[in-house]
């Protein structure tokens, strides 16, 4: 993989691109990465300029700083406006985006270099992979503030951690560390600080290396199966065959 970098920054996200791998950074950091409707309508750009870019195999989500994503900013939760003037949850990101998310044509990793809160857990869900530094830790204190869980959320927790352990996550103790977090099912793996973004590199182009069209296939089987069961996939493999 070649060390040259190209950087494009949308504001609250920078996209580098490294290879065949883009890395889409969280970038307010002095504000713990909170989440805006403008970082919402940021990711989506950079997200859609990655699965329309056929030089990029795999994505990696992480963020600047000690924290991935304190959850929604305080000021957006009390009603203020954003600088584009949205209020939360008028951006496409909150309102329709998730489905787009899940089924984005390349491999998709959250890399959770600190700790994620609310928005930060659920929006990591509709990608493929999540690995965590040993540090990060994981609150999602939905009920805490009266707001539903969004991204499909409410499906998704429970295919990776079993109905009540969702249940216990989002009603009783809604915080994990990185290794209770892996051992339930919630992240994939546990790195060491120094080695996340290099292993989740590693991840992205063990990907590359495959082809492309068989990534994307493969992974939108996937997803079928999983959300439609075993009778639907069978039907989908038959119907989109590879060669």
């Amino acid at each position: 993989m070649s060390n040259a970098a190209a950087s494009t920054d949308y504001g609250t996200v920078r996209l580098e691109r490294r290879g065949p791998i883009a890395i889409l950074t969280l970038n307010r950091p002095d504000r713990l990465n909170a989440y805006t409707p403008e970082m919402g309508e940021d990711l989506v750009r950079s997200f859609r300029e990655t699965a329309n870019d056929p030089t990029v195999a795999a994505v990696i989500l992480t963020a600047e700083g000690r924290a991935f994503c304190a959850g929604a900013d305080r000021a957006c939760l009390a009603g203020e406006r954003g600088a584009s003037g949205l209020l939360l949850g008028e951006e496409l990101f909150i309102q329709g985006f998730a489905s787009e998310l899940r089924d984005h044509p390349k491999l998709t990793i959250a890399a959770f270099n600190g700790t994620a809160v609310g928005i930060g857990v659920t929006m990591s869900l509709c990608l493929d992979l999540r690995l965590a530094a040993d540090s990060a830790v994981f609150k999602t204190n939905f009920a805490e503030l009266s707001l539903m869980p969004g991204f499909g959320s409410t499906a998704l927790l429970p295919q990776r951690l079993g109905l009540s352990r969702a249940k216990k996550l989002l009603l009783c103790e809604g915080l994990m560390d990185a290794h209770a977090a892996v051992q339930a099912g919630l992240i994939d793996e546990v790195c060491e600080a120094s080695q996340l973004l290099a292993r989740a590199i590693e991840l992205g182009m063990a990907s590359a290396r495959l082809p492309r069209d068989a990534v994307t296939g493969i992974k939108r089987a996937l997803n079928v199966g999983s959300d439609l069961g075993f009778h639907a996939a069978l039907s989908h493999e038959a119907k989109n065959r590879l060669r």
